[in-house]
């Protein structure tokens, strides 16, 4: 749901900004991680290190690094 949850507010930041320029770049920045994070649920190896608290809270940090660009740009 983290992934989703990225993914969804970069899309959306991306269509309430529509008229900023580079806002596609800014946008990405937000919705790669989530592609990268939601990919790796699929892969068995990376699966386990999603599951660790290491994973975990690496991809809390990353998702609201991104969450948070996206609401302060």
């Amino acid at each position: 749901m983290w992934a989703y949850s990225m993914i969804a507010i970069g899309l959306i930041n991306w269509d309430y900004q529509r008229s900023h320029p580079h806002i596609a770049i800014h946008s990405l920045a937000i919705v790669l991680p989530g592609l990268i994070l939601l990919g790796l649920t699929y892969v068995k190896s990376a699966a386990k290190f999603l599951n660790s608290r290491a994973g975990k809270f690496t991809w809390l940090i990353i998702g609201l690094a991104a969450l948070a660009y996206g609401f302060i740009n």
